[in-house]
């Protein structure tokens, strides 16, 4: 009965001692990729912000038009009022996940207006145009790109499954890819 306890007691003290030795090894290079994620997520973040705003736009002109819109609509005022709390924030990731959520509603306000002749009009045709315009593809391919492979080295460091436990105790959670 002792020797099973000396064993257990020396598997957790080296499981102990593994765990803190990913930690160690993990924290710089998971510090430099976090930097690094940020450090692109600047540059984006203006063009992200141009979007928004011709989103919001695009959302108002169908708004005016009424009818069968309101829920997304509703929607799309939530997640403006998301993306304007937390983009001067500290949490990449919440603020990647906000700028994907404005990224599906836009799809989806454009979906809606497609499938009713009621915001077939000039002005919201012109509002989805100017807002589609704004597509990062467009303005900002290189940023886009840069942040991409910024995160795909973050997840890198981050490593398996293990290592992730271990990387998510010490707070280096995951941080998606921006959808645009």
């Amino acid at each position: 009965m002792r020797r099973a306890l000396r064993v257990v007691a020396l598997l957790v003290v080296a499981a102990a001692a593994g765990i803190a030795a990913i930690a160690l090894d993990s924290r710089s290079g998971l510090d430099e990729a976090e930097h690094d994620v940020a450090a692109a997520w600047a540059d984006v973040v203006a063009h992200l912000d141009t979007r928004a705003d011709a989103l919001d736009t695009a959302n108002e002109a169908v708004r005016d038009q009424g009818g069968g819109a309101r829920a997304v609509v509703g929607e799309i005022d939530s997640a403006l009022v998301a993306w304007t709390d937390l983009r001067d924030g500290d949490d990449l990731a919440a603020q990647i996940t906000a700028a994907n959520d404005l990224e599906a509603l836009g799809r989806r306000l454009r979906a809606t207006v497609a499938d009713s002749p009621r915001f077939a009009t000039a002005a919201v045709t012109a509002a989805l145009d100017a807002y589609e315009e704004t597509a990062l593809e467009h303005t900002a391919a290189a940023a886009t790109q840069v942040l991409d492979d910024a995160i795909d080295r973050y997840a890198d460091e981050r490593g398996g499954t293990l290592r992730r436990l271990v990387t998510d105790a010490l707070g280096y959670g995951d941080i998606a890819r921006l959808d645009a």
